[in-house]
């Protein structure tokens, strides 16, 4: 079947990782997708990883710079549902593409316009590379590594984030298209993609709330009765646990052997603190005690007891793990020069809409004409009509989940306007006891309480199903069905159900029991080896995990169900477990016919850079980032250093020999960078229109939630919580022109709007009282 989004024609002009992905993601479950290239290729920006993002494509050649071409573009923007572009504001504004423009000429289009830093605000000028974004913000200071000062980020986290935004945008302006008659602009940015990572740690309250250690002799978690950490085993493999869920953290002590230290308390565990003693045992003791077995042997002893455990894996061995065989998840994709490329394939299932496997990239530009007549004609005008509401205005979404990362994608569809309601048990959610990630994760939903264990709770459930568009939750396999609201269950009351499950291995498979934390699928899937540098051992933690990737694209299987759902008044169920997410986001590794990795993306062992034109340089009093990416660029740097022979050298003459001679031009730029202190260096290549940053010195969150423009734009909220008053968080990080979204209010407390929904569920007073008593 051709997928959920079957009749989405999308046309996308991208030359970086943002918009390609976004295509692919989008190519994945059927839409007809358009790539518009530069006319012979993208030269120095044609990676290995384009092999897979740029699957499943239709390819046409197109010059943005000629006229004749950018009416050849209009042609196929007035047949597209959906423009990605990657242009940026300077190169838009030169060609004619400014969101603007594209409106007044294409009024029934969504636009998705990626940019560094957004359409407007004091750095919507500056070149938008994600890993000049990540300088500038200082979230290159957050990245873990073996020496002092930011390190480049060797996950391509913010551009996967990027294209998930974009994907998640547009998706709900297709929604609201309906409503208003029109399309509109969506202003998808590096910066708000690193936003979207940060919620949990980039927030200001007066009570001085927060899960992190907040004295400097604290490690980790500090006081919360919690273990999750990388450990060293003896066999010097690296393996990564959790210790979430009801008794987890005392049980995981007893097999330690440390357990006679540690007090037994009521749940939930992590609202009581760790004294002295068990603060030393877990912090300091507990790593000595895994050095002593290997990761093997714990592996087996701590999943027999239903503890969270996984092993800490080299980027491309999980493609051949056996749950991943039997999700078949993986695909082998055909490659005219490398063979059969087997890589991460379409996360989400889809029961009622499952889309066909992926084609390969195509290598040959096809004919415009052939094109356009495949598309069919031009998407007709309509009546349009005020857009007074949010674009998912009128969905309603129950939300059953625990901890982060569903909720993380239930409450980005609150963002855009739907009501979210938090369906908690009488304990309520383990992770109320962390303020900041609860926030992070809840704010805009209303809570109620409901023990679904007795026959009224369920009859309550079945009654909000009834006016419900969407079900998400997390339950371990077979729960929700124990519990009365399976799928079957559920649609037998409300057909049109779309049900999102989300567990972390899936609901069938050798390890679809196992519980999953982040950051264990971190590990388990490459990136903490990935970020750490060539021949190094795997850092802590990276920028973004998996949980956020997860509320990514759990936002993204709800938006394509209700997609399909609008098209053809089906519901249906869907399932994206967290594995299935964490692998997309490492869909640029690839393995060959012969097992090894196939990538274009390797950081050095010093963690400066993925090349010598994109990477960090130490300078004479600090340091500078720069992304010179092609032969303009490389000519450019080479004047503005005033170094002639640097252009003139047969060896740097183009992409291919920069590549072959990384580290004699290293050495060179080395030398130079020394030379100039951080300032010198970036007045003469910004100058010169050599895209560059100087790193943060700090992180940026402290000052950046303080900013009046970021609170004005909505990209930063204040507001006032119990129990921690005034609060600065951030705020949305989904800009949609016509029909923004919204802001809702807090994270509920516990069953706060338990009488007000049972009430507008049509229950009599008296009922409700009985069932809340």
């Amino acid at each position: 079947m051709p997928g959920p989004l079957e009749g989405v024609i999308v046309v996308e002009a991208s030359w970086a990782a943002p918009g390609r992905i976004a295509g692919m993601l989008l190519s994945d479950y059927g839409a007809e997708v358009v790539a518009v290239r530069r006319p012979g290729g993208d030269g120095a920006n044609d990676l290995v990883n384009h092999r897979a993002w740029d699957r499943g494509k239709r390819l046409v050649e197109l010059d943005l710079g000629a006229a004749d071409d950018r009416t050849a573009l209009a042609q196929l923007l007035d047949r597209a549902d959906v423009f990605v572009d990657g242009l940026g504001v300077q190169r838009a504004r030169r060609v004619g593409l400014t969101p603007a423009e594209v409106a007044t000429r294409h009024p029934m289009l969504v636009h998705a316009a990626v940019t560094g830093y957004g359409q407007a605000g004091p750095w919507a000028e500056r070149p938008g590379y994600d890993g000049l974004v990540a300088a500038k913000l200082g979230a290159m200071l957050e990245q873990a590594g073996p020496r002092e000062g930011p390190k480049f980020l060797g996950h391509p986290s913010i551009a996967y984030t990027t294209a998930f935004l974009a994907v998640i945008g547009s998706l709900a302006a297709l929604q609201a298209r309906r409503a208003i008659g029109r399309g509109q602009t969506l202003d998808v940015s590096l910066l708000d993609a690193v936003m979207a990572m940060s919620p949990m740690n980039w927030w200001f309250n007066e009570a001085g709330a927060s899960y992190l250690a907040s004295s400097p002799n604290e490690t980790g978690f500090g006081r919360k009765r919690l273990i999750t950490e990388m450990f060293t085993c003896s066999d010097g493999e690296y393996l990564m646990m959790h210790t979430g869920g009801p008794g987890g953290f005392k049980r995981t002590m007893d097999l330690l052997g440390l357990g006679q230290g540690v007090r037994t308390v009521p749940e939930p565990e992590m609202g009581h603190p760790l004294d002295d003693h068990e603060y030393h045992l877990a912090r300091v003791v507990a790593p000595d005690v895994f050095k002593s077995r290997p990761r093997a042997e714990w592996i087996d002893i701590f999943q027999a007891a239903d503890l969270a455990v996984l092993p800490v894996l080299r980027p491309g061995e999980v493609l051949v793990d056996e749950q991943v065989a039997h999700a078949r998840v993986v695909v082998e994709v055909p490659d005219a020069e490398l063979g059969p490329l087997r890589q991460a394939g379409p996360c989400i299932t889809y029961d009622a809409s499952p889309p066909r496997p992926p084609a390969p990239r195509a290598t040959r530009p096809e004919p415009l004409a052939g094109v356009l007549a495949a598309l069919g004609a031009p998407r007709p005008l309509a009546d349009a009509r005020p857009a007074s509401a949010a674009p998912l205005a009128g969905v309603r979404v129950l939300d059953f989940s625990n901890y982060f990362a569903t909720a993380y994608g239930a409450k980005l569809l609150a963002d855009l306007g739907a009501d979210v309601i938090k369906v908690e048990g009488v304990g309520g959610d383990p992770m109320r006891p962390l303020p900041n990630p609860f926030e992070a994760c809840q704010r805009g939903k209303r809570s109620i309480v409901l023990d679904l264990k007795h026959p009224e709770a369920v009859a309550a459930v079945l009654d909000l199903v009834r006016t419900a568009d969407v079900v998400m939750h997390n339950f371990r396999p077979g729960k929700a069905e124990k519990l009365g609201i399976g799928y079957d269950q559920l649609a037998a009351v409300r057909p049109e159900i779309v049900y999102c499950y989300l567990p972390g291995f899936g609901s069938t498979g050798p390890k679809s029991g196992h519980k999953s934390f982040a950051p264990l699928l971190s590990g388990f899937t490459g990136p903490l080896f990935e970020a750490a540098g060539e021949g190094r051992p795997p850092v802590r933690r990276t920028i973004g995990n998996e949980d956020y990737n997860n509320g990514f694209v759990g936002a993204v299987a709800v938006l394509m169900a209700l997609e399909h759902r609008s098209r053809t008044g089906k519901g249906q169920r869907v399932e994206n477990p967290q594995l299935h997410s964490s692998l997309f986001v490492q869909s640029h590794q690839m393995l060959d016919a012969g097992g090894r990795t196939v990538t274009g993306l390797h950081l050095d062992a010093d963690q400066y850079g993925w090349g010598p034109l994109y990477r960090l340089y130490r300078t004479s009093d600090g340091w500078l980032c720069i992304a010179a990416v092609g032969d303009a660029a490389f000519a450019r740097l080479a004047t503005a250093l005033g170094d002639d022979g640097l252009a003139a050298d047969a060896r740097f003459a183009d992409a291919a020999g920069r590549v072959t001679h990384a580290d004699a031009l290293v050495g060179r730029l080395t030398a130079a960078f020394a030379a100039r202190t951080s300032t010198e260096a970036f007045a003469v290549l910004d100058g010169a229109g050599v895209p560059c940053e100087i790193p943060a010195d700090a992180p940026v969150q402290p000052d950046y939630l303080w900013e009046d423009w970021a609170l004005e734009a909505g990209r930063v909220f204040e507001q006032q919580t119990v129990p921690y008053g005034y609060v600065r968080e951030i705020g949305l990080t989904l800009r949609l022109g016509a029909t923004p979204g919204v802001r809702s209010g807090p994270a509920p407390l516990l069953g706060e709007h338990s009488a007000v929904l049972l009430a507008e569920a049509g229950w009599s007073e008296e009922r409700i009282a009985s069932l809340l008593e």
